[in-house]
């Protein structure tokens, strides 16, 4: 017996997939990601993010439930969804920190140039 639940807002779909023979509940996590889009928003990203249209991801978490284990259906729901959401989180931080070291490079640009140096101070020699 396979049974799937819906779950869904605007930027996330969450899918269960319950097999009651295998004992097993699966997550499916379903998230646009649109990180690039609100940093272009502050122009915060080089040009090579662009033209990034919005990608899909998709995560998996995976609750199996031992023979010697009593079956629970939510706590097995809970837990795959878990860790479809871990792997969600550490995927984002993943990018996040990529556009972090993005951005101080460019920050590093700017005083190289000056454009951060108050013209009004006199210069340390």
């Amino acid at each position: 017996m396979r049974t799937s639940y819906t779950c869904e807002n605007r930027m996330v779909e969450t899918k269960f997939e319950i097999n009651k023979e295998k004992r097993t509940v699966v997550c499916i996590i379903t998230a646009i990601n649109d990180i690039p889009n609100r940093l272009e928003k502050y122009n915060l990203a080089d040009s090579e993010y662009d033209d990034i249209a919005l990608d899909v991801r998709i995560y998996k978490g995976i609750a199996k439930c031992a023979p010697e284990d009593e079956w629970d259906e939510k706590y097995g729901k809970r837990l795959a969804e878990y860790r479809a959401s871990r792997e969600r989180q550490v995927d984002v931080n993943n990018e996040l920190r990529s556009y972090y070291l993005q951005v101080t490079k460019n920050l590093d640009k700017l005083a190289t140039f000056g454009l951060m140096r108050d013209p009004h101070k006199p210069e340390r020699k």
